[in-house]
């Protein structure tokens, strides 16, 4: 078995830190939030406090998944995809000023596909398609007898 570790793409260590500073943004972005809220009238601040929870579980969320990619995890990639597709095309639809951030959350997909970062991750998911394709096999043998 080979254990020699792969030398880390360019396009992954900038994924890394784009991912890094958009949860800390998101996070930043939360603390506005509720620092407006606490100066709003109290019917407006209840809208404010939604959207700064709402900001703090993305980056907790971006932040736990760069935290797994971070560490050379497949499962960190295809998270953060997820959560970048998910959360960046309906931020397009939004405005500019939103638009902008969901813009910055696509790059950092498109970083996470780019042909460096697929050939760093090639070896794992050989091997989850191996381990998916074993257990078929087994459970299909099981179910046979």
């Amino acid at each position: 078995m080979n254990t020699a570790k792969a030398t880390l793409p360019a396009s992954l260590l900038t994924a890394r830190w784009w991912w890094a500073a958009a949860s800390v943004s998101s996070l930043a972005f939360a603390a506005g939030f509720f620092l407006n809220a606490a100066s709003r009238p109290a019917q407006e601040a209840p809208g404010f406090w939604g959207a700064g929870v709402a900001l703090v579980g993305l980056g907790l969320i971006i932040g736990y998944c760069t935290f797994r990619l971070w560490l050379g995890q497949l499962a960190g990639r295809t998270s953060l995809t997820w959560c970048g597709i998910i959360v960046g095309i309906p931020l397009l639809t939004r405005g500019v000023r939103v638009g902008i951030f969901g813009a910055l959350l696509l790059v950092g997909v498109l970083l996470l596909w780019s042909p460096g970062t697929i050939k760093y991750f090639a070896p794992q998911a050989k091997a989850a398609r191996a381990k998916r394709r074993a257990t078929r096999i087994a459970e299909k043998l099981h179910n046979q007898r």
